[in-house]
């Protein structure tokens, strides 16, 4: 599979592909927490990438949109984190309501030079999950979550309308790790983005 479809950051727009994996693929573990359509804005003072490089061409600042499908299994607590028709691991804390999927895979980085061999992008997108209650509390924007503790309201959790999981907030971290090997790129640096979702559609129970 290539690159562009696991790593968001260097993800091309290839709309007709992404839709049909999305549409075709079958998600791991039996309760589906929800399919997101998240917002991505560059978070400037927290990035140390450069936009005008041309290597991080995600970095602007009007931002860019994915969508994505957190998933568990409920027997062996296994979580999910899916894209594009991938399906990458992720952890899920329930007292905070939080999901955290970090993944590392090889990236061709035209500074490096064609012929640099090792170089990695590593991505971390963390976000708190909220119900529809708890998204209620805060206006329905992320802006407004509270900075110690989660927004007053119910738990997500299952009902007869599937998941209740209305609003994913947090953040969306890249990492470039330069090769070793034949390149001209010699610093690693890292790009933070927030992230706000909202809920397409979710599963049943």
């Amino acid at each position: 599979m290539p690159i562009r479809r696991r790593l968001l950051l260097v993800s091309l727009p290839v709309v007709a592909i992404a839709i049909a994996c999305a549409s075709e693929a079958v998600l791991p573990g039996d309760l589906v927490i929800g399919m997101f359509d998240f917002h991505a804005q560059a978070d400037w003072p927290r990035t140390d990438c450069k936009a005008d490089g041309g290597d991080f061409t995600r970095l602007v600042d009007g931002g860019f949109d994915f969508s994505g499908t957190f998933s568990r299994d409920s027997v062996d607590g296994g979580v999910w984190f899916s894209i594009d028709g991938f399906s990458r691991t992720a952890t899920f804390d329930a007292p905070s309501q939080r999901y955290v999927s970090t993944h590392r895979a090889s990236a061709q980085i035209p500074s490096c030079g064609e012929s640099c061999k090792g170089a990695e992008i590593e991505e971390t997108i963390s976000v708190v999950v909220l119900s529809d209650s708890q998204d209620e509390s805060i206006g329905s924007r992320c802006g407004n979550l509270p900075d110690a503790g989660l927004p007053d309201g119910s738990v997500p959790g299952p009902t007869v309308n599937g998941y209740d999981a209305e609003r994913a907030c947090g953040e969306l971290k890249v990492t470039f790790l330069p090769g070793k090997e034949n390149c001209k790129c010699v610093t690693s640096c890292t790009a933070v983005y927030g992230v706000e979702g909202k809920r397409r559609f979710n599963g049943g129970n």
